[in-house]
């Protein structure tokens, strides 16, 4: 044991550096408890104020330590920008030991930028990350993303999205939905995701695809051409497809390749203020094969009598519902 482990004061120094590190980098309700315990802590006596002080003093000397990763990330339009946290490297003043390690554990899970996106009805959005990957999003769409040092995380609330990954093996990209997880490195694939199956297809490269909760040996291989539906319960078998119509709605198009007639309307009602509704299983069922004008639902409505046993019916409150013929 060295000198300065048996130097009181650095370890009141110490002890008050880890209730610092608890009220930054904890939940909200840990982070107050965190600070109250600080404050009885620093009211014990004259030598706890003083080795208060000068752990706030360190702290805020280290603080600046991060500031030139977050400048390289500008923040586009519509990102929610991530509460300013102190960055640290604890290690430097504590030197090694429990507490600099879970200082240190702490500031590199701090992400270096982070955003929220969503779309409305109709809207389409193109965001460009700041280390250059591509998201394209299809109408009502959510997602937040979060750039680490070591790792590139979009968590999908819902919606269509098109990814176009930079490279960088150093920093893996990882998509989660509702059901799925989905690593990659560099590639180009599309995610949707419209509250039935999750369907990702890949245009290029390479995607590992797995259930939530799954480990990791239970992933599927997706190569170009390639696609896979994923429910809450289970990984369909990989398909062979043209992918790119999964993102044909970038060109206002939507195609459908023998998808279920309720996945379908889903997207079709991203592009409607009033929904299309099918509330008979029979008809939830069926299977739409096409290619449709994204803002043309009307002309879907008028052809679909013709390709399946539907008629489309008109409701009072103004919106359009299909019933079996």
């Amino acid at each position: 044991m060295n000198a300065r482990a048996l130097d009181p004061s650095e370890r009141l120094i110490e002890q008050a550096i880890a209730l610092i590190v608890d009220g930054e980098g904890t939940s909200d309700s840990q982070a107050l408890a965190a600070r109250e315990a600080l404050a009885r802590w620093r009211a014990r006596s004259p030598r706890h104020e003083t080795a208060a002080c000068e752990a706030m003093r360190r702290w805020n000397a280290l603080a600046g330590l991060g500031s030139d990763l977050r400048s390289r990330f500008p923040a586009p339009e519509r990102t929610v920008p991530p509460r300013r946290r102190a960055l640290l490297s604890v290690a430097a003043v504590l030197g090694a030991g429990l507490l600099g390690g879970r200082a240190i554990h702490w500031y590199r899970e701090q992400p270096l930028f982070t955003a929220n996106y969503t779309t409305r009805t109709a809207e389409l959005l193109k965001v460009t990350l700041p280390e250059d990957s591509r998201l394209d999003l299809a109408p009502l769409t959510g997602l937040t993303v979060a750039l680490h040092r070591d790792r590139r995380v979009v968590t999908m609330s819902g919606g269509e999205v098109r990814f176009d990954v930079a490279r960088d093996l150093d920093r893996p990209f990882s998509v989660l939905t509702r059901t799925t997880r989905i690593e990659v490195v560099g590639t180009a694939f599309t995610v949707r995701d419209r509250g039935g199956v999750v369907t990702v297809g890949v245009e290029r490269g390479h995607v590992r695809v797995r259930r939530v909760g799954d480990p990791p040996g239970a992933a599927i291989d997706l190569r170009p051409g390639q696609a896979v539906d994923a429910g809450d319960s289970h990984v369909g078998a990989v398909r062979e497809t043209a992918v790119t119509g999964m993102s044909a709605w970038r060109e206002g198009w939507l195609v459908f390749d023998n998808t279920p007639l309720v996945d379908a309307l889903a997207t079709v009602n991203a592009w409607r203020r009033t929904p299309i509704a099918a509330p008979d299983p029979r008809v939830r069922t069926l299977r739409l094969s096409g290619r449709f004008r994204a803002d043309d639902s009307a002309g879907l409505l008028a052809v679909l009598p013709t390709i399946l046993p539907v008629t489309v019916m008109a409701r009072q409150d103004g919106g359009v519902e299909l019933v079996p013929r």
